[in-house]
């Protein structure tokens, strides 16, 4: 009589994988009953197998007993490695684009549509993975276009939420959070990238304040406090020079008008006959030559190369700005997560005040300036690279330097208790120490930046005066021109404002005075 047992994987729940000697108990079980029942001469005892029919489920022969050899002879191994294998099996990989680490094109704008990977670090990794394990994929979006943020009812949106119900193997580029360990399983860390703030470059500041600018307030208040003082103290020399010499001296007018002249140096003719007095002009003159020969270097340096306003590194300093705003790309990943359950303050304020648009919408005002973008830092450096940078190598876009969120990483995320974690987790490792992961990163990027560069090499990013003007202004070759001299001329047409509403004045004042005497006369 012969004893067949087999063991139906079919009816397993999904993913839950039991050790093969486990399966060997009803097995022998079944040849001691039989035993009982007749003395039989051959006892099959089959295992099961995940992925050795096709790919799909299955059962194998492990070992055959002959009652009259009395031995057990192996027909397979019976402890091994079901995994270095695959046999062809299909994953299900959910996933959204995240470049240069995860790129695709969606193959229709339907939910949860198929795509088509690209050349990306993840795509070359996987291409690595599955030729060496065998197994193939179909690549997936997910139903509601979002990484995972977790629900109160303990559930999760996005790739996460379709891992934690099975319906995905697992998932490319996901970051490595506390909460998502509950639901997933994570493969390895091989990438890390923290969190920055990107906005227009701080754009230069206005031409008409140029002359004032060279100088910092204060050193303007003390220079006029100088100037008035000197005046007067001046005047107060004079003064006495004249009680003690009987001689004329100075009025207070004149000697203020006399140390202004000085300082703009057009000095009067005549010196101060009195000792005291020339002593205090000569030191009066040096004071002003040191100031004049500052003013005038920093003010050659300021309009050959304009100053900019001050750049926001921090968030606490983009919460202090007058008039700024701050946004988010509507993904809903680990970044969200992370500003959702903060507890420090300014994180806290800055959430709240987080505006969810669109990456194209978010970049129209960042390039308009006062508006920044909070975003990933790799992804948006390879971004700025292909989109916003053109064949000078100028980009209007300003890189915050604070970095924020350093968690763990990057890794693969798995529905959990997944059996063909480990083997995939071994050729990662394997990737990683060969340096791969690196090297793909930065060529990615390089390759992407000058790919889009070729393809838009005449669609204009920024205006092309300024761009043209910023990059002669950084090579050094610097030719003043009205745009640097704005200034000067709106000086001199002030100043002929100022002379024409005072002539207006004298002339109306002198006729007035003029018919009043006549009046008087008559």
């Amino acid at each position: 009589m012969i004893a067949i047992y087999s063991f139906n994987l079919k009816r397993l729940i999904s993913g839950r994988f039991i050790d093969k000697l486990f399966i060997l108990l009803p097995n022998a079980f079944l040849y001691f009953i039989s035993i009982f029942a007749g003395n039989p001469k051959t006892v099959n005892i089959y295992t099961r197998c995940l992925y050795c029919d096709g790919g799909e489920q299955g059962y194998r022969l492990a070992a055959e007993w002959n009652s009259e050899a009395e031995r057990l002879v192996e027909k397979t191994k019976l402890f091994k490695d079901q995994f270095r294998d695959l046999m062809g099996h299909q994953f299900h990989i959910s996933t959204l684009d995240w470049f240069p680490i995860i790129d695709f094109t969606r193959n229709s704008k339907n939910v949860s549509t198929t795509v088509t990977p690209q050349d990306s670090v993840d795509v070359r990794m996987l291409t690595a993975i599955s030729q060496t394990l065998n197994f193939t994929y179909e690549m997936r979006v997910p139903w509601d276009n979002q990484w995972g943020t977790s629900t109160k009812t303990g559930n999760w949106t996005g790739i996460i939420g379709e891992l934690q119900h099975h319906q995905a193997d697992f998932s490319m580029v996901m970051s490595w959070i506390w909460g998502r360990f509950q639901v997933v399983d994570f493969s390895r860390i091989y990438a890390s990238e923290p969190i920055v703030m990107i906005m227009s470059k701080p754009r230069p500041l206005p031409q008409y304040m140029a002359l004032v600018r060279p100088l910092e307030g204060s050193v303007w208040v003390i220079v006029f406090i100088s100037s008035l003082s000197a005046g007067f103290i001046l005047w107060i020399l004079q003064r006495g020079w004249v009680r003690i010499s009987g001689e004329k001296g100075l009025s207070l007018g004149t000697s203020v008008l006399y140390t202004w002249s000085i300082l703009f140096e057009e000095p009067p003719k005549r010196v101060p006959k009195n000792t005291s007095g020339q002593m205090f002009i000569g030191w009066w003159w040096v004071f002003c030559t040191l100031i004049t020969v500052v003013y005038k270097s920093s003010l050659t340096s300021h309009l050959s190369v304009p100053g900019t306003s001050r750049a926001i590194d921090t968030f606490e300093e983009l919460l202090k700005a007058d008039g700024w705003s701050w946004g988010y790309e509507p993904s809903y990943g680990s970044g969200w997560e992370w500003f959702k359950n903060n507890e420090n303050p300014t994180i806290k304020k800055i959430f709240e005040g987080m505006e969810v648009m669109e990456f194209k919408e978010q970049m129209d005002r960042v390039l308009k300036g006062q508006h920044a973008l909070i975003t990933w830092k790799y992804k948006i450096k390879s971004l700025i690279a292909a989109l916003y940078t053109d064949n000078f190598g100028y980009t209007p876009i300003y890189t915050a330097k604070s970095e924020y969120f350093n968690y763990g990483g990057y890794g693969w995320a798995f529905r959990k208790n997944a059996p063909f974690l480990r083997p995939i987790n071994m050729i990662k490792q394997r990737l990683i120490e060969a340096g791969f992961v690196n090297l793909w990163m930065n060529d990615l990027i390089g390759t992407a930046a000058k790919k889009a560069r070729d393809e838009k090499n005449n669609e204009k990013q920024v205006d092309n005066s300024e761009t043209q003007t910023l990059v002669q202004e950084s090579s050094g070759l610097v030719v003043l021109s009205l745009h640097h001299l704005q200034t000067v001329f709106y000086i001199l047409f002030l100043g002929f404002s100022i002379a024409f509403v005072a002539f207006a004045v004298e002339y109306v004042y002198h006729a007035c005075a003029t018919r009043n005497h006549a009046k008087e006369m008559a």
